[in-house]
This record gives C-alpha cells, sequence and structure tokens, in this order.
C-alpha cells in the first residue's frame, strides 16, 4: 500500500494517551516509537487497494494499531489493545466526527456507501484484485442497511504476516463505530473467527430490528 503517514500522525497521540494511561508512560514511549517504522513495514508489505477506494481507509486506520500492538512488542494483548482502540474511537476527535451521522435519520447511509465501494470495485477489481467482495439481500431485512463481506484484505494480510490474533479486537471496532453514530451492529458471523462472511446488518438504536421484510 502507498504510505500515508496522516493515518499515524492523526492516531498515534491518542494511542499513546491510552496506554500511558492503562500501562505507564514506559511502554506507551516505545509503542509509538517502534510502532512508527512498524507501521511504514506493514505498508510497504500490505496489498495495493487501488487509488480511490472508499475503503482503503478502513485497511489504514487497522494497520495504524497493528503497527502500534507490534510495536509494543506484543507485550499488551489482543483483549487489552481492543481497549485500546476503543478509548480512541472514543476521544473527542473520532466522537465527534462519528457523532455527526444520526443512524435513525439515515438508515441507509452505510447501504450506500457499500454500493459506492461496489460500484468502484466492478471499475477497479481486474487491476486489484486484493480487496472486500461484498454482497447484498435486499429482502434479508426490512431496516437499516444490510450487507456482507465474502472476502476481506485485512483479514487475509494480518493472518499471512503472522498476527491473526489481533483481528477479532480489530473487528470489534465496527460494534464501537456504529454506536457512536446513534446506531446498532447486528452480527453473527466474522471471517476472522473462520466464517465464510462478515455480515452488516446496521440500524439506527431506536430501530424496531424486525428480522426480515414482512
Amino acid at each position: 500500500m502507498k504510505y500515508k503517514g496522516i493515518y499515524w500522525r492523526l492516531f498515534s497521540p491518542f494511542i499513546h494517551k491510552s496506554i500511558e494511561r492503562r500501562f505507564g508512560k514506559d511502554l506507551a514511549d516505545q509503542t509509538i516509537r517502534k510502532g512508527k517504522e512498524q507501521y511504514r513495514k506493514l505498508l510497504a508489505q500490505a496489498d495495493d487497494l487501488g487509488p480511490g477506494n472508499p475503503m482503503a481507509s478502513n485497511a489504514y486506520f487497522a494497520y495504524v494499531f497493528s503497527a502500534a500492538w507490534l510495536g509494543s512488542d506484543k507485550q499488551i494483548s489482543p483483549q487489552e489493545m481492543a481497549q485500546v482502540m476503543t478509548d480512541v474511537l472514543k476521544g473527542p476527535l473520532l466522537k465527534f466526527y462519528f457523532g455527526l451521522t444520526d443512524l435513525n435519520k439515515k438508515p441507509k447511509k452505510w447501504y450506500y456507501a457499500m454500493k459506492k465501494y461496489e460500484k468502484w470495485y466492478q471499475k477497479h477489481g481486474k487491476d486489484y484484485p486484493v480487496n472486500w467482495i461484498v454482497q447484498f439481500d435486499e429482502n434479508k431485512h426490512a431496516e437499516g442497511s444490510y450487507y456482507c463481506f465474502t472476502r476481506c484484505p485485512i483479514c487475509e494480510f494480518c493472518q499471512r504476516i503472522g498476527i491473526g490474533e489481533l483481528m477479532p479486537a480489530l473487528c470489534a471496532t465496527d460494534e464501537v463505530m456504529f454506536k457512536l453514530q446513534h446506531g446498532r451492529l447486528h452480527r453473527k458471523y466474522t471471517i476472522a473467527k473462520g466464517d465464510p462472511i462478515c455480515d452488516y446488518w446496521v440500524t439506527g438504536d431506536q430501530a424496531k430490528n424486525r428480522e426480515s421484510i414482512q
């Protein structure tokens, strides 16, 4: 992947703050110092997802936290790293950003976002085959957005380089992100756990949550 330092510069101070509070300044300093180089190494190894890919930011976000975890020399467990990720997501920056969306008012936001990605992939997928493959079922649920992935390049990459144990923590950030948008993620499957799909049924937190189209 093309190196983009903005993601590291943006999130690393919040990662440092969380780790310092939870585990002490020495480990926080080490994590950021070593993590910066790990971030470069990860991006150099990761598959190119293609220019203009609407989903690429997800990978950069994941690799920032993966790099920080490696920077800690894995002294922080995957479960503890999930807490650090949650701290960052609930911090003032991302809490404000995600809070601009109310999924009760825009229940189809993520459906349309994934349709945008699908259109991009149909045009560029042959050139960048290592990517998310998204599927839709218009009759699956009456409310909100429903889609699923049958391929996840983040999961494939993490497993390939031997850090697959961090994937459940990375996947758990989805639920936090949607909650900050006044929403709920109803999920049964994740590729990281060996399932054939990652399913996303996203509703507003005030939705009645009917299981299927009536």
